[in-house]
């Protein structure tokens, strides 16, 4: 909360490393512009979990979009699922700068 924005993105890579540590079947990519200083411009990323039960899941998926506040703006998007038991089911996260065909 209280650290650069900058710096936060550039940690992306090694949390996402860690959580792979726990769940070798975690999914992620990150992209960045391709200009000296490497800028944050999308990720996205997928539990393993959810992969493994994808044939039990409802066959609707809904995607839901959060716009994120901040010095850089950029969109959460989620696609969900409902479980058997009527809960909700998260599958896959991104992270993208703008709504743009090529995010």
């Amino acid at each position: 909360m209280r650290g650069s924005f900058k710096h936060a993105y550039q940690l992306l890579t090694s949390y996402f490393a860690e959580v792979r540590l726990v769940d070798p079947n975690f999914v992620f990519n990150i992209q960045t512009t391709s200009c000296k200083d490497k800028r944050f411009t999308r990720c996205f990323w997928c539990y393993g979990p959810p992969k493994k039960t994808y044939k039990l899941l409802r066959p609707v998926i809904v995607i839901d979009e959060t716009l994120l506040k901040g010095r850089y703006r950029r969109t959460l998007l989620t696609a969900i699922a409902i479980d058997p038991s009527n809960h909700i089911f998260p599958l896959v996260f991104l992270i993208i700068d703008s709504e743009t065909t090529e995010s």
